[in-house]
């Protein structure tokens, strides 16, 4: 290796260490040198910036091996930027009273497309802060957007996500993803992702959304509870995947469907993706339990419930499809 790439015994031996931080096992062998050995499916930025095809999304890539959640650290990112976006503006305006400068205008959508990845999150959470398991083996992620959106429009967001990875999975892998309101996506009633959108606004507008996404790729579901109701692509597919293709390839679909988030398609392809139409349902939220049948879904994101007493709006609770028995 040394002398095909020209360097020293030395400096091979400081890369073979370095990845070995990064995860990666290889094997030493006396007088014949080195062998990687299995486990090459870690996450690298370098290795998925170099196959990306986006355009904006995920040019800055931040891989973490261990992070209490990557909406958290998103999160801290977006606030850092916000606050030096105003420090700047305030030395750039008393700067300009004294007459001292001129400088023009201050880029307050750093870090939109920022992606963070973990191999483990310590403190995952879901919806309604319930704990989200994130062992290794999962695509623990979150973006860092900046849409130049109203704060009523933010839904269309989580439009946009839920059917770029309906679109990922089944391009990848051929499997049939639906959309279970209000973000969920589930395989054969078994819940493979879960999508959880947070934004900063002021009045009238988005200051910045993060939008974590757990994706149960080459997880052992199987230590999981039952009422989990959980599955993997590992377990689907008989075979571990590709994270870093599986990455690649989400980050691509996602671009593009943001792209088109205000589009009436983007809406008909999440309605019709949806696995809640039609279905008995109880939503549980601030103002109680409802149950009813799951009608329509409108195009703000809204889920129309026809109960015993009306027809009801929902545009935002705790969804729980109910079988016939519980239905009645």
């Amino acid at each position: 290796m040394a002398a095909r790439l020209g360097i020293s015994r030395a400096a091979v031996w400081k890369q073979i260490r370095s990845l070995r931080k990064r995860g990666y096992k290889i094997e030493s062998s006396t007088k014949k040198g080195y062998r990687l050995a299995g486990n090459y499916d870690i996450l690298d930025a370098d290795m998925i910036r170099s196959g990306l095809k986006t355009q904006w999304l995920g040019k800055d890539l931040r891989c973490f091996s261990e992070v209490t959640s990557t909406n958290e650290v998103a999160r801290t990112i977006a606030r850092e930027c916000r606050s030096d976006a105003i420090n700047r503006i305030a030395n750039c305006t008393a700067r300009i009273v004294k007459g001292t400068a001129n400088c023009g205008a201050v880029d307050e959508t750093a870090n939109d497309g920022t992606v963070i990845l973990a191999e483990i999150q310590t403190q995952g959470r879901g919806r309604l802060s319930r704990s989200w398991a994130s062992p290794p083996g999962g695509i623990w992620m979150s973006l860092i957007l900046r849409p130049q959106i109203s704060l009523d429009r933010a839904y269309r967001i989580n439009m946009a996500i839920s059917v770029a990875i309906c679109k990922a999975l089944a391009d990848l892998y051929g499997l049939a993803a639906g959309i279970k309101w209000p973000n969920d996506l589930l395989i054969d009633e078994k819940k493979i992702c879960g999508i959880l959108m947070e934004v900063s606004a002021e009045v009238d507008r988005l200051e910045y959304v993060v939008v974590g996404i757990g994706i149960n790729a080459n997880v052992d579901v199987s230590g999981y509870p039952a009422e989990w109701r959980s599955t993997s692509l590992g377990q689907e597919l008989g075979r571990g995947v590709s994270r870093t293709e599986l990455i690649q390839k989400i980050l691509l679909e996602i671009e593009k469907s943001y792209r088109h988030m205000d589009s009436k398609e983007i809406w008909e392809e999440w309605r019709s993706r949806s696995i809640t139409l039609g279905r008995q349902v109880r939503i549980s939220s601030v103002s109680g339990d409802l149950l009813g049948r799951a009608v329509d879904l409108a195009e703000d994101g809204a889920l129309m419930i026809q109960s015993r007493d009306g027809l009801h709006r929902v545009l935002a609770g705790d969804c729980i499809h109910l079988r016939a028995l519980e239905a009645a």
